[in-house]
Formats: structure tokens, C-alpha cells, sequence
């Protein structure tokens, strides 16, 4: 004879429990009237699923999308600055590697100061340090810049020891970052102004979002 198989979570044990013929003595067990028993047994499972659901909510937002897609730079032929407000493009920089060097990728934010997001890049460099990523993203900004004719950038990154040795106060001793800091020097010069600053990390988030996309775009 097969053992009948009985209720495997607390919900099911709540329905159970409604339907059950031994309601009348458990009722009178608890000091309640069936229909009082009856009533409560329904309202606990129904509090039961609302708690369950939950967390499953809170997860599926969380593997939302945190930033609004963008233009991807790359597709954008002439400047995205609009018309009108600020003619100075806002660029937030990231880089990433997973090991030190390791797997690499890159991330941009471009922003009209005072203004709305405008596109953004993310790119897989391969095989790169932290150091050499942070630059990498520099340069893909300042091309993007150059190609568009942008005249006048306010750059972010999180990187210090990047924004202090473009900004001149920390000299580049490593032979693996100098031509990318002559590089990033060159593509700056042909800007009317160009001001650098390094901003915390959480003020860098997009950039970061980015980076870690072009990384593991599956998640």
C-alpha cells in the first residue's frame, strides 16, 4: 500500500487544515467557533503568500536594469550635445580587470553639464591591468571627442593615481602606462578645455555599471 503523500509546505498545511474533518474538535481545542478557525486559517495562508512574494519581487528588481539604456557613442556620427543648454560634455570614466592583470573592459558615461545623459560606450579590452582599463576607458572617451569635435570636456574618473598623473601632479613611472598617458595628453591638447577631476567612487556608478557590463554581459 503507497503512503499517502501529505502537505509539504506550511501553505498547503493551512489548507489542510480548512478542509479538515477534525476542524470542529480543533476548533474547540483553540476556544474558537469552526467559522472563526476557518476565517483565521485563510487569512494566515493569504499573509503567508503575500511574505513569500516578497522576496521574489525584491530579487526581480534587482536584476533590473539600475541605469536607463543609452545610445551606444559608437552609432552616434556627429556630437550628441543638444542645441541648446551647456556646450560643455560631462564624461565619467571606468575601467575593470578581474585578476591584475586579467580579463578587461572599459566603461563611459557622456552627460550635457546641467543636463540629461546623453549615450555611452562599454568595451571588452581583453587582457589588461586596472590601471592600464581606467586609461583605456580615458582614451575611448577623448576619441569619441575628437570624432565628434567637442570643444570643451569636464572628465570624471575614480581613478586617482589616472587623474592625478593627467592633471600633472603625479609623474607616470610605468613604462606599461606612459603611452597611453602621451596618448591621452595628445587627444586633450586638441580640446579648448579640458579640466579633470576625481570624483568617489559611488559618484562614478554609471561608468562602473558600464565596465562591468562589457565584462560579464551576462549578468
Amino acid at each position: 500500500m503507497t503512503e499517502s503523500k501529505g502537505p509539504e509546505t506550511l501553505s498547503e498545511l493551512l489548507r489542510t487544515l480548512e478542509r479538515s474533518e477534525d476542524l470542529r474538535r480543533l476548533a474547540r481545542d483553540c476556544g474558537l467557533s469552526v467559522r472563526e478557525l476557518r476565517r483565521r486559517l485563510a487569512h494566515w495562508r493569504r499573509e503567508l503568500k503575500e511574505d513569500q512574494a516578497e522576496p521574489a519581487a525584491a530579487l526581480a528588481a534587482a536584476k533590473k536594469e539600475p541605469f536607463p539604456g543609452l545610445p551606444a557613442a559608437a552609432d552616434l556620427p556627429e556630437c550628441p550635445l543638444p542645441a541648446t543648454g551647456s556646450p560643455v560634455l560631462e564624461i565619467f570614466t571606468d575601467g575593470a580587470s578581474r585578476g591584475n592583470p586579467g580579463p578587461a573592459a572599459i566603461g563611459v558615461l557622456f552627460r550635457q553639464k546641467d543636463g540629461p545623459d546623453l549615450c555611452a560606450h562599454r568595451e571588452a579590452i581583453g587582457r589588461a591591468t586596472n590601471n592600464q582599463a581606467e586609461y583605456r576607458a580615458v582614451l575611448a572617451a577623448l576619441e569619441h571627442c575628437d570624432r565628434w569635435g567637442v570643444g570643451r570636456v569636464h572628465l570624471y574618473l575614480d581613478s586617482e593615481l589616472v587623474a592625478r598623473q593627467l592633471m600633472g601632479t603625479y609623474r607616470v613611472k610605468s613604462q606599461d602606462l606612459l603611452p597611453l598617458y602621451q596618448q591621452a595628453v595628445h587627444l586633450a591638447k586638441r580640446l579648448r578645455e579640458f579640466r579633470i577631476r576625481h570624483v568617489p567612487r559611488a559618484k562614478n556608478a554609471h561608468a562602473d555599471h558600464l565596465a562591468n557590463q562589457a565584462l560579464d554581459p551576462a549578468k
